[in-house]
């Protein structure tokens, strides 16, 4: 379960505007992003969005590329640690904070949140959408009203789905391939414990 001392610890380890440039960056590792860009996006200054980003290159975690009068900057996916450093900037900065921060306040009537399909595996590319799925007492209405902001944000579709545990477990015992299916694959959980929804029978 994500927590909100997570963006502490993001400021912590990489510095506010760091942070945020690695969080745009390695959420579309298959866009580059110009400097003006970046800046518009973080709501950083140009300057020390540039310093950031030299020191980022010369680290190998970014890659810079020139295009005739344009300098266009993007996550380097070959680097050594990519996977791990993306999966860190989603929980601290990214995709999955985001998402936890949104639900918060329908917390007390949700029981299990998670994220699965690519996001979930590190996968995602450019295109993808993110996968959301939640149990408890809420409404699909309920729940649009608090990620449709994230959406605008990130600029990706989010596909909400909605059940009551009762429901999820009426469709388990029925055995609706999909949902055995999730119970089976690699999950992000931003509510609830993992073991306990896996266990749901």
């Amino acid at each position: 379960m994500l927590r909100t001392k997570d963006t502490a610890l993001s400021h912590l380890l990489f510095g506010q505007t760091r942070g945020r440039i690695l969080a745009t960056l390695y959420d579309k590792p298959e866009t580059a992003f110009f400097v003006r860009q970046l800046a518009r996006h973080i709501a950083g200054s140009v300057g020390t969005v540039q310093r950031e980003l030299t020191t980022l290159t010369a680290a190998g975690l970014i890659l810079r590329t020139d295009n005739k009068n344009q300098v266009f900057y993007r996550a380097n996916r070959d680097h050594p640690i990519f996977a791990e450093l993306h999966a860190l900037l989603a929980k601290t900065t990214g995709v999955f904070h985001l998402l936890h921060e949104a639900l918060t306040p329908l917390a007390a009537n949700i029981e299990f949140a998670l994220v699965y399909g690519s996001f979930s595996r590190g996968e995602e590319k450019a295109e993808s959408d993110i996968d959301l799925m939640v149990v408890g007492e809420v409404t699909l209405d309920d729940l649009l009203g608090q990620i449709s902001p994230v959406e605008l944000k990130l600029s990706r579709p989010i596909n909400p789905t909605v059940y009551a545990r009762e429901e999820l477990r009426t469709k388990l015992r029925a055995g609706n391939h999909f949902l055995k299916s999730i119970q089976s694959k690699q999950l992000t959980f931003l509510i609830g414990n993992e073991n306990e929804f896996r266990e749901i029978r």
